[in-house]
């Protein structure tokens, strides 16, 4: 795969939230138009999220582990924001639940805002699992830091975390190794 393809996907996947959003934000004024991003991203999100699980899973290579932490790691600090945003959105949510339409329709619009991060969570959490299982079969972590950052690749603020940790051990892998003769 060349290097454009590379960075295609995870590329993708880091904008993808804030395209969207911005998208519908800038087009709400206009109904037909908004109309038609809103109905467009609903149909691109799934084909975005399944192309970059499909990528994460069939990147394979000799140094593909390091690839992949890098982008699990990327993607990840690129989303700190909007998984933030989504947050004080809910938050505020919550708090128009006094209001007595927003009573009814607070918990399901809660509910969807934690589906979308819960799905992109687990989207970006792909390369992080790929990597890991790639680099504890050639050795570079341990089985138990494999299983154990799997875990963590799943759970909110550790998966950011455990991105981190594993792209500086598999970097200082790399940068260490001696070539063989």
């Amino acid at each position: 795969m060349n290097q454009k393809m590379k960075r295609f996907f995870p590329l993708t996947l880091a904008i993808w939230p804030y395209l969207y959003v911005v998208l519908l934000f800038v087009f709400s004024s206009n109904e037909k138009l908004g109309g038609m991003i809103s109905d467009g991203g609903r149909l691109l999100t799934p084909a975005v999220y399944i192309s970059n699980i499909i990528y994460a899973c069939v990147c394979k290579g000799e140094d593909s582990y390091y690839h992949l932490a890098f982008w699990n790691m990327l993607i990840k600090l690129i989303h700190i924001p909007f998984y933030l945003g989504v947050f004080l959105g809910g938050i505020l949510l919550l708090l128009l639940a006094v209001v007595p339409i927003f009573t009814l329709v607070s918990p399901f619009l809660i509910l969807f805002l934690i589906l979308v991060d819960v799905f992109l969570m687990i989207t970006s959490s792909m390369y992080g699992v790929n990597a890991l299982t790639q680099a504890g079969r050639k050795q570079v972590v341990s089985k138990k830091y494999v299983i154990i950052n799997i875990i963590l690749q799943f759970l909110f603020i550790a998966d950011v975390i455990s991105a981190i940790v594993l792209y500086i051990k598999v970097r200082k892998k790399r940068f260490t190794q001696t070539p063989s003769l």
